[in-house]
């Protein structure tokens, strides 16, 4: 019987290993994706499976030196590794968008360069319509990156015109509706389809009280799973089209949305290093936004990036609204003086050849489309 439950326990040791070297392979199909988003909870399975085969062990009599020591080093090699991916976004690491710190307190100008955004992903299918409407309203935010709408949840958006009078909406049926609200002015904007002709991204540009303008954008690209899309390619492309395009853009930026991937992935990373956005995350904490209902199933999965014009006031998860995911709220001042204090990514070698790669490789799906016109404003 103790054979038999070492043996179980050295191949559940075999399979973590496996699953946490997996994701250093770029392949993007959705088995190899997946175990980019676990690292928590691996950890956790790691050291519980170390124990319960060094306690069975000892209470049966029958200790192994070699046993224990390969037991221990794999338990050690895989906290050191996933630590390693984890750990910036714990405040045991330094932050990358720094805090602001007004030089003039009473200066009434702070108000006007300070911008509040709310993200959330609603659930199609939920209809606590009442209980989201009233966690957003209740955090006074300037603008609302909502995703997955449909015709039910446009209804309750267009409600709440009297608070957000300037609206996009483009409802669908198939989880990837979008729309955002605000009470600020909205100088443009366009519907866009970066990649695929059913997953849209909403472009704006947005005017302060002191008339600054800021680029908003909400996205929400189509995850890796096994139904439909069973790889990344057009999760990738999305990521990689976005952050060469932000790049180029000098003008105050802020992007969020769910984008179906953890903050640790090497999408992400890429990410953040072709546009030079900052995660206010990262020093601070998960912030796991999904899922909502399984406490031991929790990744950060909605996201929101911005340009180093912008210094960090706020960001906090907000209560449970009946969707899966929780929303997010992200407090900013628009602070261009601060720009040098912030910690960006560096680009790494290689990066450019990746993106490449990445955007090839949609290019030659029947099923996308590569959209790399910039828009004219």
């Amino acid at each position: 019987m103790l054979s038999f439950f070492n043996c179980v326990i050295y191949l559940l040791f075999g399979i973590l290993v496996a699953g946490s070297l997996l994701p250093l392979s770029s392949h993007p199909h959705w088995f190899i994706r997946g175990w980019d988003f676990p690292r928590m909870q691996i950890l956790v399975i790691t050291w519980l499976a170390a124990a319960a085969l060094i306690t069975t062990n000892a209470i049966a009599g029958q200790p192994s030196t070699v046993r224990l020591t390969v037991i221990a080093t794999l338990t050690l090699a895989l906290t050191a590794w996933h630590l390693f991916r984890i750990i910036p976004y714990t405040p045991l690491s330094a932050t990358q968008t720094k805090s602001w710190r007004p030089e003039q307190p009473g200066d009434p100008d702070h108000g006007a360069r300070r911008l509040r955004v709310v993200i959330s992903n609603v659930e199609e299918e939920n209809d606590q319509f009442d209980r989201w409407r009233e966690v957003v309203l209740d955090q006074d935010p300037d603008v609302v990156i909502v995703a997955e709408v449909d015709q039910r949840w446009a209804d309750v958006i267009d409600e709440m015109k009297p608070s957000y009078p300037n609206q996009i909406v483009y409802p669908q049926d198939n989880w990837y509706g979008m729309a955002l609200l605000s009470r600020l002015p909205i100088l443009e904007s366009e519907i866009r389809f970066r990649v695929q002709d059913d997953v849209p991204s909403i472009d704006t540009m947005i005017e302060l009280p002191g008339g600054d303008q800021v680029r908003v954008v909400g996205v929400h690209p189509r995850p890796p799973e096994p139904i439909r899309d069973n790889d990344a390619t057009a999760r990738d492309a999305e990521l990689v089209l976005w952050g060469e395009e932000l790049a180029d853009d000098d003008r105050p930026i802020i992007i969020g949305g769910d984008l179906n991937d953890v903050a640790w992935s090497q999408s992400t990373r890429l990410f953040l290093r072709l546009s030079r956005l900052l995660d206010p995350r990262r020093g601070r904490g998960f912030f796991n936004s999904f899922h909502a209902d399984r406490m031991w199933m929790r990744f950060p999965l909605d996201h929101v990036f911005h340009s180093t014009h912008f210094a960090f006031r706020d960001l906090r998860r907000l209560p449970h609204v009946g969707s899966d995911h929780f929303p997010i709220l992200i407090d900013l001042q628009l602070e261009p003086t601060m720009h040098h204090q912030h910690d960006q990514l560096e680009e790494k070698e290689g990066d450019e050849a990746e993106a490449v790669e990445r955007l090839m490789r949609a290019k030659q799906a029947e099923s996308l489309h590569v959209e790399t016109l910039n828009p004219a404003w």
